[in-house]
């Protein structure tokens, strides 16, 4: 029986292994396909050899894509956005969870709706009201749409994580004479890193990877960002698949640099609310 359920266990696990390597084929397909002139993508897509490797991609890639002013605008997109974000969804999070009113029951409640609600269905009317703003072609734009659309999955994380905090604290800071404001920034604040560093990844990395509001609101040329830099290589008749690939990779470093800052709050901070709430 013992025997039986090493063997079976062994099964699971080699099945497990399996299913990350075929996971892992687009990720070394295109990080060697980033070193490789364009015919050798295509001729020899899984093989690399010395004869092969050129960094010409990247440096083409860095010169097409405008890397400082993308890196630039994206990054200015996303870090004011999770900002505003941060600011709001705890704010918003604490008083559903802590504040006894019918009407943050009725907000909670909105707030849930609003998550299965899809972008593309949205994205026209977004684009009349930005026109009708005037603000076609300003990275506000971008970043009030972001914020908006994340708010409601971030408000969500809050309220989970702040049902889950013990009202002893609370309670405590009340009858030591704190208001309402200084129990948050006092008390709750301090706590808040797990589901910070959570909203940060989870919010951080769509932001950063959007093509859709990018190229429907901004200029590509005058306000270019990573990701509509990197469609660029993609055309009707002709892709070029080297560039492309490099591009994908250096816009994709930052996110993997602050994932590997944050992924140890990362899976404390979406479990944290699933204790109660």
């Amino acid at each position: 029986m013992k025997r039986r359920l090493q063997l079976s266990r062994l099964g699971g696990e080699l099945m497990l292994l399996l299913a990350t390597l075929v996971m892992l084929i687009p990720i070394y397909y295109f990080v060697i396909g980033a070193f490789k002139p364009r015919l050798d993508i295509v001729k020899f897509p899984l093989v690399i050899t010395p004869e092969m490797f050129t960094t010409g991609n990247f440096t083409y890639a860095i010169k097409k894509m405008k890397i400082v002013s993308s890196l630039t605008n994206t990054g200015l997109i996303t870090l004011t956005s999770l900002a505003i974000l941060v600011v709001g969804a705890s704010l918003a999070g604490f008083a559903i969870a802590r504040v006894q009113h019918r009407f943050f029951k009725y907000y909670y409640a909105t707030v849930i709706a609003l998550m299965v609600i899809p972008f593309i269905g949205a994205l026209i009317p977004i684009v009349v009201l930005i026109r009708r703003l005037n603000m076609i072609g300003s990275l506000w734009a971008c970043v009030l749409i972001q914020a908006a659309w994340n708010m409601p999955f971030s408000v969500f994380l809050y309220t989970g994580f702040m049902r889950a905090l013990p009202s002893e604290l609370e309670e405590a800071a009340y009858i030591d004479g704190c208001s309402m404001f200084r129990v948050y920034f006092n008390i709750f604040l301090p706590l808040l890193t797990p589901v910070t560093a959570t909203c940060l990844i989870r919010c951080g990395i769509g932001i950063w990877n959007d093509y859709l509001v990018s190229a429907s609101l901004l200029n590509s040329v005058r306000q270019p960002t990573l990701m509509v830099a990197v469609y660029s290589f993609f055309g009707q008749y002709v892709s070029e698949y080297g560039y492309a690939f490099a591009g994908i990779i250096m816009a994709s470093l930052p996110v993997v640099v602050m994932f590997l800052f944050l992924q140890k709050y990362f899976i404390k901070g979406i479990t944290a609310g699933a204790v109660k709430g």
